[in-house]
């Protein structure tokens, strides 16, 4: 093999030599130096070097083409690729580049926006009895607010009050805050009254009717233009935040779960799924969007109008949000 190597390289060489270097020596007169005399022995020459560049082998290719990029810079010197000499002597690719760890750059959760579902002309779901769940959503915000700043963190929430708030300016507000985290909250509704389940969301793309239903209903007022409509769609098929954002969503699912199945036996736990939701697609930090219980169930209903059982939601938020950044700094780790 290396012996056919030497021979398609001296080929090169004697090809150039006799057909750039010392161009044929035809003795025509100047005046019979017509094109169609030039142009065929041009184009034989041409079509000589290029079968002779094809049969090569790719490494010396490259190589070829490195010195000759070096030569048009001035560089003086020649120099092989060190990546093709590699490879030719290994004779394997380099291996993929793995994904980089967490520990090589240790990241502290600081800051965080709540973001409370719905509000104002939103109302979002009503249960039968009344109970809306921009209501709920805002009182459970504001228990899990007072408790993550007992616990050092700095929280800032889309909405205090009952506003009205597109999806587009909850997540501008996230985003101009430079928040670490953003969690919105919501309380769900779905036909099937006997079912009373628990799901929480990271932004991702989906093939469940149920789940683009739920979607479409969430970003009915998203505020969004149809001119950012291909970035949103960019986002939620190759947005590197996904990771982190499925690690939050999985560790407040499994607090939730773990908490409110101890006074909610009938709690069914649909665990982390993906969804293109705006509000979510739209944010520059790690966000997920919780479905905290379900007003279209009586006994649900029944637990979110007790003041114990929102206490429980936010405190069940607050370990998961607690677990997610300890996760995030490392065991044993102590955000700064």
């Amino acid at each position: 093999m290396r012996d056919l190597g030497a021979v398609k390289r001296r080929l090169v060489r004697e090809a150039i030599r006799q057909n750039v270097e010392r161009p044929p020596r035809i003795r025509l007169k100047a005046a019979e130096m017509q094109p169609r005399t030039v142009l065929p022995l041009a184009a034989a020459s041409f079509l000589i070097v290029t079968l002779v560049y094809l049969s090569m082998p790719s490494a010396l290719v490259s190589r070829v083409s490195v010195a000759s990029t070096q030569m048009a810079r001035g560089s003086g010197a020649i120099e092989a690729s060190p990546v093709a000499d590699r490879d030719t002597a290994a004779g394997t690719r380099l291996p993929t580049p793995q994904r980089l760890s967490r520990a090589v750059l240790p990241l502290a959760v600081k800051r965080i926006v709540l973001d409370p579902g719905h509000g104002g002309t939103q109302g979002g779901a009503t249960s039968d009895s009344g109970v809306a769940e921009k209501e709920v959503t805002l009182d459970v915000a504001l228990r899990l607010r007072r408790l993550l700043r007992d616990d050092s963190f700095e929280v800032l929430m889309t909405r205090e009050t009952d506003v009205t708030l597109s999806l587009e300016r909850r997540t501008a507000f996230a985003n101009a805050n430079h928040a670490d985290l953003f969690v919105s909250i919501h309380v769900n509704w779905i036909p099937l009254r006997q079912v009373r389940p628990l799901e929480t969301y990271f932004a991702g793309p989906t093939d469940d009717p149920r789940v683009l239903r739920l979607a479409s209903t969430e970003n009915r007022d998203s505020g969004y233009s149809l001119a950012a409509y291909r970035s949103l769609l960019d986002k939620i098929y190759f947005d590197a935040r996904r990771d982190e954002s499925h690690a939050l969503a999985r560790n407040l699912n499994d607090s939730l779960y773990r908490s409110l199945s101890e006074v909610n036996p009938g709690l069914e736990n649909r665990g982390v799924k993906t969804a293109p939701f705006a509000v979510l697609i739209g944010t520059e930090m790690p966000a997920i969007l919780v479905e905290v219980s379900c007003l279209s169930n009586d006994a649900d209903v029944d637990l979110l109008t007790r003041a114990d059982y929102r206490d429980r939601i936010a405190m069940a938020l607050l370990k998961g949000i607690r677990s997610y950044a300890r996760e995030l700094d490392g065991v044993g780790g102590k955000r700064s």
